[in-house]
């Protein structure tokens, strides 16, 4: 992993770090219209940010995050024919109470976010493995996801596939549009984590429901934000068979990090250390997979300034993993593309997901 760059593979992941760029400069051009959303005061904010500190969870991230044990009472909401088998959403009641109290109230006024949603691409014949997406920040919209993860390629392998619609996307966005993209808040550390703890449970209730409608085994794919939930997901649980990062974001410091925010009062070093602290917890780079090295495959891209390329490099090193590949280019404009989906395609056959 530390082999020299050629000057050519450098002018590339430049030009893959401008269009990143660039596509970071259009929210911040736009903050000044954007509507105020509902920010704490400075007191309430402090107390808050304090929960996660004084309950250990800051010091033991895993003691923070509890997992469904029992898959919830799920529906079909949808199905319709796809290919030679069936597209099905389904619904489920999330059950998840955000461990905060002190801000309970505030996320539970998102209604929209307690039904969540699972997209299936199923041949319905007999019980298959199952490879489940993880989309991106502000993504999640199934046919998007459709395109970005090749779905029909994998169907055509003999593979179910699956997408896990994360909290505050697709059908479970607010409607309010200030509230659009609430799933990071730089400006709300204790938030963000609620919105991680529950990511985590209702990623683990899908498993459940994907396990009772017959998937043999499930495999994890996150690409972006799904990179992050991936890996979170590594950390806490080894029951997928395994966890793919495409350009995965591992640690939210930058560019969305809260130094960014402007809340509308001062905020000392001892108050920004903690928002901080609060911010990072849940990072998987500071926590250990349990899953074996042989089931993650980690490909970033050396540009890539929407997820730093520096923290995937990082957690690539702690967690010795043998199967990272680094491409050059950016986020969004990807040079070598062709060798990720090789290489994804690889890590799918050694891992025994293929013809059926």
């Amino acid at each position: 992993m530390n082999e020299p760059l050629h000057r050519k593979d450098r002018v590339l992941d430049a030009c893959g770090g401008l269009v990143d760029g660039l596509f970071l400069a259009v929210p911040r051009l736009l903050m000044p219209f954007k509507p105020r959303r509902h920010v704490l005061d400075r007191p309430a904010y402090e107390q808050a940010i304090d929960f996660y500190i004084k309950n250990g969870f800051t010091a033991s991230p895993e003691s923070f995050f509890r997992l469904a044990e029992a898959p919830p009472a799920y529906q079909r909401v949808t199905e319709r024919p796809y290919h030679d088998g069936k597209y099905q959403v389904w619904s489920y009641p999330t059950g998840y109470t955000p461990r905060n109290p002190l801000i309970r109230d505030l996320y539970l006024a998102h209604t929209n976010n307690q039904t969540g949603y699972l997209i299936r691409w199923t041949h319905g014949d007999f019980p298959r493995d199952t490879v489940l997406c993880l989309h991106g920040y502000m993504l999640g919209e199934p046919r998007q996801a459709e395109r970005m993860f090749n779905i029909k390629k994998l169907f055509s392998q003999g593979l179910d596939a699956a997408l896990f619609i994360t909290p505050f996307h697709w059908r479970r966005a607010p409607g309010a549009k200030a509230d659009r993209g609430i799933f990071l808040q730089p400006e709300n550390a204790a938030m963000t984590a609620e919105c991680l703890g529950q990511t985590m449970h209702d990623l683990s209730a899908v498993l459940h429901i994907l396990k009772d409608l017959g998937a043999k085994q499930t495999g994890l794919i996150g690409a972006s934000l799904g990179g992050y939930n991936a890996a979170l997901y590594a950390c806490l649980s080894d029951e997928p068979a395994f966890a793919a990062m495409m350009v995965p974001a591992v640690n939210f410091s930058a560019p969305f990090g809260p130094d960014a925010a402007k809340l509308p009062y001062p905020v000392d070093d001892k108050l920004a250390d903690k928002i901080r602290e609060v911010w990072d917890f849940h990072s998987p780079l500071y926590m250990r997979p349990r899953l074996p090295a042989e089931n993650i495959l980690v490909i970033a891209s050396r540009g890539d300034k929407l997820c730093p390329f520096t923290y995937t490099r990082k957690l690539c090193d702690r967690w010795q993993l043998s199967h990272c590949h680094f491409l050059t280019g950016g986020h969004w404009l990807i040079f070598n593309n062709r060798r990720r989906g090789k290489t994804w395609y690889q890590f799918l056959e050694r891992q025994g997901f293929g013809h059926c």
